[in-house]
């Protein structure tokens, strides 16, 4: 296992988020190591002559930093975040598939949703013109010689890799300590984790937001979001018929006394929860339409 010789936490923020993104300076016998980018530029990123970028994921919060420190260095990701970040974003993440699926965003989170999907745009435009700085994940040194593990973890998102390095576990957005966790898809989310968690050469989780915490900790938090979101998803479920309905409708089941803001927030939850049943064959999902529309799979 390759000792880990210095760990530096960053914290960087930048509108809309509502705390900080964490991103981690990982200094081996072998390698200075990046984890993330963060949201906004870490000070003085470029003394740390850094060998390589590991991406975790493609959401802006932990790549923005990267684009507006423009950070002359080899950038690792899978391959699926390479394509998000430099070509397209995926149709049933972010809030132009928000917009699609539920029809409207309320005007409380109109200012949130376009400096969202600006800095998800920045992010584009930036690596479309840099794609010979992304290398994917199985061919980059520190992962393919074995100094680094990497751990494909999709749930958060269907991209997300999570980085075992020296007993630390770097889980991007996977574990979220004091904070609950959107999925894109549940199922895929439990098995990941669970995977996470049976690898035993890791003691210390660090999230991409948050504080870092022990295996133990991590353990616990996944049991009760596991329980969380299984009956959220059963609620759903129990809720649907053979009759197509738009999805928007059962913002109103999960979050019935949620306010407008808070249930657009709720509604990337709902969006997840509705995959996840498409995707276990309990339900339909129309997606030519806006708004969305679900069924029961009859």
């Amino acid at each position: 296992m390759e000792e880990v010789k210095e760990l530096i936490k960053f914290e960087t923020w930048s509108a809309p988020l509502d705390r900080p993104a964490n991103s981690y300076l990982v200094i081996t016998n072998k390698y200075s190591l990046l984890i993330d980018g963060g949201s906004s530029p870490i000070p003085d990123l470029k003394s740390y002559d850094i060998d390589y970028v590991l991406l975790t994921h493609w959401h802006w919060d932990h790549v923005l930093g990267l684009v507006r420190s423009d950070l002359d260095a080899v950038i690792c990701a899978s391959s699926r975040t390479i394509n998000y970040i430099s070509k397209e974003p995926p149709m049933y993440e972010g809030f132009r598939a928000l917009k699609s699926a539920f029809g409207a965003v309320p005007a409380e989170f109109e200012a949130v949703a376009q400096r969202s999907l600006g800095n998800t745009v920045t992010v584009l435009e930036h690596f479309s013109k840099r794609r010979d700085q992304l290398v994917d994940i199985k061919s980059c040194d520190p992962v393919r010689l074995g100094y680094v593990s990497a751990v494909e973890c999709p749930g958060h998102s269907d991209d997300h890799v999570c980085y075992i390095v020296g007993g630390h576990a770097f889980v991007g957005d996977s574990i979220n300590p004091g904070e609950g966790l959107t999925l894109l898809s549940v199922p895929d989310y439990m098995s990941s984790m669970l995977k996470l968690l049976a690898i035993d050469n890791w003691r210390v989780a660090h999230p991409g937001h948050g504080p870092e915490v022990t295996r133990e900790q991590a353990a616990q938090w996944l049991s009760e979001l596991f329980r969380s979101k299984v009956e959220k998803m059963a609620k759903l479920a129990s809720s649907l018929d053979g009759q197509w309905r738009p999805l928007k409708d059962y913002l109103d089941v999960l979050y019935p006394e949620a306010s407008p803001v808070i249930r657009w927030i709720g509604a990337r939850s709902l969006l997840g929860y509705a995959i996840s049943l498409q995707q276990l064959g309990v339900a339909e999902l129309k997606t030519d339409s806006s708004p969305w529309l679900i069924r029961a799979k009859g």
